[in-house]
């Protein structure tokens, strides 16, 4: 397979399973560039509150966002809840939340139009970060839905060191490129893989490279965006 493909993965630690099922000729390094604060303004607390005791339909998009609610919420609430695929229904699964979950998409975008397909849905609030994506709030209000948003955490840099540089970086979302980008420049032989279309544009910012997007924000499918790349070249 010829020499060890060097990837770095600038978000959180992938699933060990993941990580141990890649090929030996792929080594990965995981050093995340963005960190999360969960917000505790006592006004969002408070609209949350209100929020529990309410029939609502609640979108969550990330699972920091799912554990934040969780950590306030105490109580079964009564919501029909939109959420991504992969880590985020997972926390919700654990949590015993699976059978609140009405809508699931691979992104924001389909997440958007599967919501709005729903003629009992005026309106819902959007549980997710400072600096989220804008796909998601933008279609829906498009379609005549009202969006009531509660920023569950605030998305920060991360300073990082790096001592060696990479044949890939892997991008999970447009603040982990900004951040990464701000420290480092790369040279031309630098592949980036990002998940979705919002993330590749933000990488396409700062380079001219090439960018392989994963189409949606399973872990499994951008690991096998990524073997599937390396794999034509070894071919």
């Amino acid at each position: 397979m010829g020499k060890t493909i060097h990837i770095l993965y600038t978000g959180q630690v992938p699933d060990r399973e993941l990580l141990a099922s890649m090929p030996a000729a792929m080594e990965m390094d995981c050093i995340p560039f963005i960190r999360t604060a969960p917000n505790e303004d006592p006004e969002t607390l408070a609209r949350l509150e209100e929020l529990v005791v309410s029939n609502a339909t609640v979108v969550l998009t990330s699972q920091k966002a799912v554990e934040w609610m969780a950590t306030h919420v105490t109580v079964h609430p009564n919501w029909k809840i939109a959420c991504m695929e992969g880590a985020t229904f997972k926390k919700l699964q654990e949590l015993g939340w699976e059978s609140l979950v009405n809508y699931t998409a691979g992104n924001g975008l389909s997440l958007a139009k599967e919501i709005a397909t729903d003629p009992e849905v005026k309106e819902v609030f959007f549980l997710g970060s400072k600096l989220r994506l804008g796909n998601l709030p933008n279609t829906l209000r498009e379609t005549g839905v009202t969006v009531h948003e509660l920023v569950a955490y605030n998305t920060l840099p991360v300073q990082q060191e790096l001592n060696k540089s990479y044949d890939g970086i892997v991008f999970l979302s447009p603040s982990a490129a900004d951040s990464f980008f701000e420290q480092y420049e790369t040279d031309n032989t630098t592949v980036f893989f990002a998940i979705g279309n919002t993330t590749a544009n933000a990488v396409k910012k700062y380079t001219g490279n090439k960018v392989v997007v994963a189409e949606n924000v399973l872990q499994e499918t951008l690991f096998q965006t990524i073997y599937n790349y390396y794999q034509s070249i070894w071919l």
